[in-house]
């Protein structure tokens, strides 16, 4: 299923967001320490949030309206918030968006994924998505 005359399909859209996720992890596993003294680990935190919220912005409604687990509102707010209102960013808060909120979207994901796209170990069903173009 693509979205909008995007040639992405859904499938690809969440692979981007997990993904993100995967570095999310990455970068939170340096621990505080390194957070707190290196300045492009605190940009690549923002670079992976801005990610995350480009790609859930092009995830149809459907899509978004069957996760209601996950607080998508919160997700555009902070692509917003580092990409256009930088200055203002916590950067103890954007770690714990990335330590905490990123592995819980994730999750919720892979469970939508596994679910609604058949997937099972990473394999994709054959038949296609259970949902319509």
């Amino acid at each position: 299923m693509s979205y909008r005359g995007d040639s992405r399909t859904v499938e690809k859209i969440i692979a981007d967001i997990l993904d993100a996720a995967s570095a999310s992890a990455e970068i939170v596993s340096r621990g505080k320490d390194a957070w707190s003294e290196d300045r492009i680990l605190r940009l690549a935190g923002e670079a992976v949030i801005n990610r995350i919220g480009d790609a859930a912005n092009k995830l149809p409604e459907d899509v978004r309206a069957a996760i209601p687990g996950v607080p998508w509102d919160d997700i555009r707010a902070n692509r917003v918030l580092v990409a256009h209102i930088y200055h203002r960013i916590d950067y103890d808060i954007l770690r714990a968006t990335l330590a905490h909120d990123v592995p819980r979207l994730a999750a919720e994901l892979e469970r939508w994924r596994d679910r609604e796209l058949g997937r099972e170990g990473g394999a994709e069903r054959e038949s296609g998505p259970a949902f319509g173009p």
